[in-house]
C-alpha cells in the first residue's frame, strides 16, 4: 500500500500552473479545435490535442487538490519552499529553491526536494556546510544565505 501525501506548491509555483492551465484552456486547445475537423486532419493534431487536454486535466486536479506553502513559516532553517544559497564544490556561488517534485520543472531554480542537493540541504541554516552524494560524486556545500531576498 503506497502512503499518499498531500502536494505542497510555493505561491509561485501555484501562480505558474495556473498561467499554464489558463493557456491550455484559452489559447493552445481553442486554436487546435478547427483542425480536429478537417476533412484530412493529421492525427498527430489529434495526439497533440489529448495530450494537452490530459496536461490540463493533470494540472486542474493538482491545483484543486495541493495547499500551498506559506513561505513566512520557514524561519532560519532550510525547509520546502525556501531560497538557499549556497557554494558548491568549486566555490561558485549558486541559488536554488527547493520545492515539490510537481513544481520542480518550472524553472533553472527550483529543485526536487528528492534530489541528492535538496536532500543534503533541507534542515541546515546558514554557515552549515552538508555532504551532497550525487551520481557524478561526493562533494560539499555551504550555505551562505536563506531567503526571499537573496
Amino acid at each position: 500500500m503506497t502512503e499518499s501525501r498531500e502536494v505542497m506548491l510555493t505561491p509561485t509555483g501555484r501562480a505558474s500552473l495556473q498561467e499554464r492551465v489558463d493557456e491550455i484552456a484559452g489559447v493552445e486547445l481553442p486554436a487546435m479545435r478547427p483542425l480536429l475537423v478537417e476533412d484530412e486532419r493529421d492525427e498527430r493534431v489529434v495526439a497533440d490535442f489529448e495530450r494537452l487536454q490530459a496536461e490540463h486535466d493533470r494540472l486542474v486536479v493538482l491545483l484543486g487538490t495541493s495547499g500551498t506553502l506559506d513561505l513566512s513559516e520557514l524561519g532560519g532553517q532550510i525547509g520546502l519552499g525556501s531560497r538557499v544559497a549556497f557554494t558548491d564544490a568549486d566555490g561558485d556561488r549558486r541559488i536554488v529553491r527547493i520545492v515539490d517534485p510537481v513544481e520542480a520543472y518550472l524553472d533553472d531554480e527550483r529543485i526536487s526536494h528528492s534530489s541528492p542537493l535538496a536532500s543534503a540541504l533541507l534542515g541546515h541554516v546558514v554557515g552549515d556546510e552538508c555532504v551532497v552524494e550525487a551520481p557524478a560524486g561526493t562533494w560539499t556545500a555551504r550555505v551562505v544565505a536563506i531567503g526571499e531576498d537573496i
